[in-house]
């Protein structure tokens, strides 16, 4: 009786193991892929040039209002700056915000908001860069109902490093 159970939970411990092994790997190969899909995207639209502060790519850490985990990318054209949702976000590939630029650190323009029967607004919003350019924060939404954000940036890893590489150019 005592083997019987000693061999029970060496097979329980022995999937448990299994499965935790599995996920591992699926979890480093999602992550690798994503990473991969990251670098396709920044070699199209940043290549070879100099950025600017909002522009790369972001994660949201922090919401007062829906999950965080949404990775993001701003990008320049003409003198907006557009904000498309490329992985883990409720609305994926759209344009979710337009912002004009009033310094290195702050921006300002409409971001839609999302809710879950699909519907969407735009509202005025407004976005400040931490000193370092390596997080931000957005305010956005009307006066009843603001929604805060904090976004962590992994693209570039460092905003200074990558655009000192075409100062010397």
């Amino acid at each position: 009786m005592f083997m019987s159970y000693r061999l029970t939970n060496m097979k329980i411990s022995n999937f448990k193991h299994s499965i935790f092994k599995i996920f591992l790997l699926f979890y480093l190969l999602t992550n690798f892929l994503s990473a991969a899909n990251y670098k396709e995207i920044t070699e199209k639209v940043f290549s070879n040039r100099k950025i600017d502060s909002i522009e790369g790519i972001w994660v949201k850490s922090f919401a007062n209002q829906g999950p965080t985990g949404c990775v993001t990318m701003f990008y320049k054209e003409k003198n907006q700056y557009y904000q498309i949702h490329i992985d883990e976000c409720f609305v994926m590939g759209k344009i979710t915000g337009k912002h004009n630029r009033l310094d290195s650190s702050n921006y300002e323009g409409e971001n839609a908001i999302y809710f879950y029967d699909r519907k969407e607004i735009w509202e005025p919003s407004s976005i400040s860069i931490a000193d370092d350019f390596n997080s931000f924060s957005i305010t956005h939404g009307s006066n009843n109902n603001k929604f805060t954000e904090k976004w962590k940036r992994i693209w570039p890893e460092n905003f200074h490093s990558y655009n000192k590489v075409f100062e010397k150019k």
